[in-house]
This record gives C-alpha cells, sequence and structure tokens, in this order.
C-alpha cells in the first residue's frame, strides 16, 4: 500500500464516530447542507455529521463538491433553471 493511501487510511480510522451517517443518508441531507453553505449559514455548525463524512467519503465529497459548483454558478446567473434544462431536453 503506498504511504498517502495508507496515512489517508489510518486517519479515516481515528476519524470514526459514534453516530456517523451512511450515503444515502449523506445525499439526503447535501443539498440541505449546500442550501446554508451558499446561504452564509453555519453549515457546518448545523449539519457536523455530514462534514465528518464528506471528509472520509470521497464519491459523496464529488457529489458535494458539484451540487456546490452549480448552486454558486446559478446564483451568479450563470447556469440555466432547472426548468429551462427540462424544456431544452423534452
Amino acid at each position: 500500500m503506498e504511504r498517502d493511501r495508507f496515512e489517508n487510511w489510518l486517519r479515516n480510522i481515528y476519524d470514526t464516530q459514534d453516530n456517523e451517517i451512511s450515503c444515502t443518508e449523506c445525499f439526503d441531507l447535501v443539498s440541505h447542507f449546500v442550501e446554508l453553505e451558499t446561504s452564509d449559514q453555519d453549515a457546518a455548525a448545523e449539519l457536523p455529521q455530514v462534514i465528518q463524512h464528506l471528509g472520509q467519503c470521497r464519491a459523496c465529497r464529488d457529489e458535494y463538491e458539484t451540487l456546490r459548483d452549480l448552486v454558486i454558478l446559478e446564483n451568479r446567473g450563470g447556469a440555466p433553471s432547472l426548468d429551462d434544462l427540462r424544456n431544452s431536453i423534452m
């Protein structure tokens, strides 16, 4: 095992907590987390279990980063609305 991967693996072991959430639970909460975060609220304080999960799960972190980037883009007026996307597909 590569040293970086091994260190990451060990860090994940030591970062585990009794109240961890699953990927499904994280997925259910991540849109609310992004909403809080992009409206300058303390998302980490309100949903610490999401932060903890994102710190350990690359797949969920990728989903979170994509959603966050899309919301930021939309808030700046640079992304098409969901209705516009649906209409362009239909």
